[in-house]
């Protein structure tokens, strides 16, 4: 496929409240204006009209009791329209920077979940057998902080946002676990401290890879 050869695909995890819009927005200015390179930013659920409907499906309609795998499927059916994007965008030679991706669906599903990994990966590997970010950015944040970030912006909170601080520190573990698995890949970046000290680190790591 050359990824490897064109674009770059980074990613952004971390629980709700963790930054992740903030740093995605700093890295693309700093990637247009340093680097002199196209961005291209997305995100999942979500990234084409059809991901879109699906990632409200999600967020709006579905509720926590509904049977776990009508939402693994409806991430895994936006996905498959989504990375189609993604791989045209890298082939182009964009740099890709995606608001949560495979992580996510791990940490929430899996840790946070009863959706056994492996199953996980199966569906993954119908999408893309071989494919993971180039690196992935883990904006870690105590869910403590992050629930008081939530309620000052001050905007409707969905059922993402209302999870109790006992599942946000599951799929806070999970995240964290999924790092430890990943060193080479994922860069952990504590995301309780001055936002521009977090997008220098960001930013160092980034061109390490690059």
């Amino acid at each position: 496929m050359g990824i490897r050869k064109k674009g770059k695909f980074i990613t952004f995890e971390g629980i709700e409240g963790s930054g992740k819009s903030t740093q995605i927005k700093l890295l693309k200015n700093f990637i247009e204006k340093k680097l002199k390179k196209k961005v291209f930013l997305t995100r999942e659920p979500g990234g084409t009209s059809i991901s879109e409907k699906i990632r409200k499906l999600i967020i709006n309609d579905l509720k926590d009791n509904h049977n776990p795998y009508a939402e693994l499927y409806l991430i895994f059916a936006a996905r498959a329209l989504h990375f189609d994007v993604i791989k045209e965008k890298i082939d182009k030679g964009y740099f890709v920077l995606c608001d949560r991706y495979i992580d996510s669906t791990i940490a929430y599903q899996h840790y946070n979940g009863s959706i056994d990994l492996n199953f996980i990966k199966i569906m993954q590997s119908k999408i893309h057998s071989n494919k993971l970010p180039n690196i992935t950015f883990l904006l870690d944040i105590n869910p403590q902080i992050s629930k008081q970030r939530l309620l000052k912006r001050g905007k409707k909170l969905d059922r993402f946002d209302k999870l109790s601080l006992k599942k946000m520190t599951l799929v806070r573990n999970g995240f964290l676990k999924i790092a430890k698995i990943n060193k080479k890949r994922v860069v952990i970046v504590k995301n309780d401290i001055n936002k521009e000290v977090a997008h220098d680190l960001i930013v160092k790591n980034l061109l390490k890879k690059i």
